[in-house]
């Protein structure tokens, strides 16, 4: 049966890239139907979130609590969901970490593409035999939840991690950013040569994702009516 409307929640991806949108809304859909996913673009939202925190989590929460106070009074109940994503190289000391997005050294006030800091990367790397990395995510969710006759506001954060190497040269033309060059250990493949099903069921945001799915039912749960889920919890 569809959940009443008064007690629907409004999950708002809390981002402008076209990419993460599509890698994470098909693990969110579904999830129960209390549930309602929807996009700033669908909302007819264009903002640019600077993000000014030095860690993962810092920066996921600034965008989450963005979203969630520029739109709460739209909804009777909301939660936005943002993420930030970093790519941490040994031999560079962990860099380019929480600058990934804007690692390239470009104009000022220009933005380097996705092949602006792929290059720049192994251009940083030439020579070095050491290439272990990891990618690491951090969801970060700001919401308000049905609470008896009342809400509940909470934030809550979950990280993914998968580790793995840098490749020589680009592998693969799937994905986006660095993922030709991100060797997944388990797989011996870069993100790039899979398949977004494949991906979706390994990554690090869709680690990171799986947690907060899991974290976000408990909180549901324990202050409203129990989710019905068509996924098995995991």
């Amino acid at each position: 049966m569809p959940a009443p409307a008064d007690n629907l929640i409004t999950i708002v991806l809390a981002t402008g890239n076209r990419d993460k949108v599509k890698e994470l809304r098909p693990l969110l859909e579904k999830i129960s139907p209390l549930f309602k996913v929807t996009t700033l673009k669908e909302l007819g939202i264009e903002i640019e979130i600077e993000e000014t925190e030095e860690t993962l989590e810092g920066n996921a929460l600034l965008k989450a609590r963005a979203i969630f106070n520029l739109l709460s009074g739209q909804f009777p109940f909301m939660i936005a969901l943002a993420d930030d994503t970093g790519l941490e190289v040994d031999s560079l000391q962990g860099a380019p970490g929480v600058y990934s997005a804007r690692y390239a050294p470009t104009p000022e006030g220009i933005a380097p593409t996705y092949e602006d800091n792929v290059s720049h990367l192994l251009n940083s790397l030439n020579g070095i035999t050491n290439r272990t990395a990891r990618f690491r995510t951090v969801i970060a969710l700001k919401g308000s939840v049905p609470s008896g006759d009342n809400s509940f506001g909470f934030e809550h954060t979950a990280e993914g991690v998968v580790s793995g190497s840098i490749t020589t040269e680009k592998r693969g033309n799937q994905g986006f950013g660095y993922d030709p060059l991100f060797l997944v250990h388990s797989t011996a493949r870069t993100y790039a040569e899979m398949s977004m099903t494949e991906k979706n069921s390994l990554s690090h945001r869709a680690l990171a994702l799986k947690k907060a799915i899991a974290d976000l039912k408990d909180i549901v749960e324990s202050h409203s009516t129990p989710l019905t889920s068509t996924h098995e919890h995991q």
